[in-house]
């Protein structure tokens, strides 16, 4: 990807972490999107940490409009390059910063039976370490 493709996308970025930020709790230090996109469609996950209780992972289903932002993306990388069409995305926020994590569908083919629930885990573990994910209030 070229520096000129890459400004076409940086406000993508932008919007994704802002949305983020804004369904997250307000004391979340790290916050992890974890996103898959297949012919089914987009799914979309919140992970954040709880600083009063560090061994807590929090989750929250993705608010709509950072859903469409996030498929806006996608469909932005496959226009600025045809091969640019990810199929997972972690986008992780903390020390003040961001990255991108993308992997490509031949990157995740190569085990045919892994499926989301097999990957979101792994991705959360590397983001957060060990810890409990606390899926009990998703929608909030």
């Amino acid at each position: 990807m070229t520096p000129e493709d890459a400004e076409l996308l940086e406000p993508y970025h932008q919007e994704i972490g802002r949305l983020a930020l804004e369904a997250a709790d307000e004391t979340a230090t790290r916050l992890l999107v974890y996103a898959e996109m297949d012919a089914d469609g987009l799914t979309a996950d919140l992970f954040f940490d709880d600083p009063e209780h560090p061994d807590d992972i929090r989750y929250r289903l993705c608010p709509p409009m950072l859903e469409s932002i996030i498929e806006a993306y996608w469909d932005a990388a496959r226009q600025v390059d045809p091969a640019g069409e990810w199929a997972t995305m972690a986008y992780v926020i903390e020390d003040g910063g961001f990255r991108v994590e993308l992997k490509y569908p031949e990157e995740i083919d190569e085990l045919p039976d892994e499926d989301i629930s097999d990957r979101r885990p792994v991705v959360v573990a590397s983001v957060f370490g060990p810890g409990l994910i606390d899926y009990s209030r998703p929608g909030l």
